[in-house]
């Protein structure tokens, strides 16, 4: 039977919960153990990137990117923080901030699976395509 990378890190992460960092060392090298035993290890990428996505939702923790034409203001940085922890349900949120020139104004969050674009390129375009019709 094939164990899928999503199957890896639900395990891991259920080893791993609670434990000292001398007990999660161990279940390391025997998690690894595992891996060539299975000849998963070019999984390896894979279940860290799945277990990265269990430990942040069982933790609370949303992973978020705010694009904006220009670098915002840290009280505007907050607020969006804030916002998206509100909206998220989340305790934490790991923000990533990036500048997009093409923006105009306004700002792109992405969130989880969820994109809200309050930008003023869609805005006009929005505006644009409602004009034609």
């Amino acid at each position: 039977m094939k164990i899928i990378p999503k199957q890896y890190a639900l395990s891991l992460y259920e080893s791993v919960i609670g434990k000292s960092k001398a007990e999660i060392k161990q279940i390391m090298k025997n998690f690894a153990g595992i891996l060539v035993a299975n000849n998963d290890i070019a999984k390896t990428d894979k279940i860290i990137s799945e277990f990265d996505k269990v430990w942040n939702k069982e933790q609370g923790i949303v992973e978020a990117e705010i694009i904006s034409a220009r670098k915002l203001e840290k009280q505007s940085a907050n607020m969006l923080n804030k916002y998206i922890c509100k909206l998220s349900g989340a305790k934490i949120v790991n923000v990533k901030e990036t500048q997009d020139k093409n923006l105009l104004g306004g700002v792109v969050l992405k969130y989880g699976d969820k994109v809200m674009d309050v930008s003023m390129k869609t805005k006009l375009s929005s505006l644009k395509e409602a004009m034609k019709k």
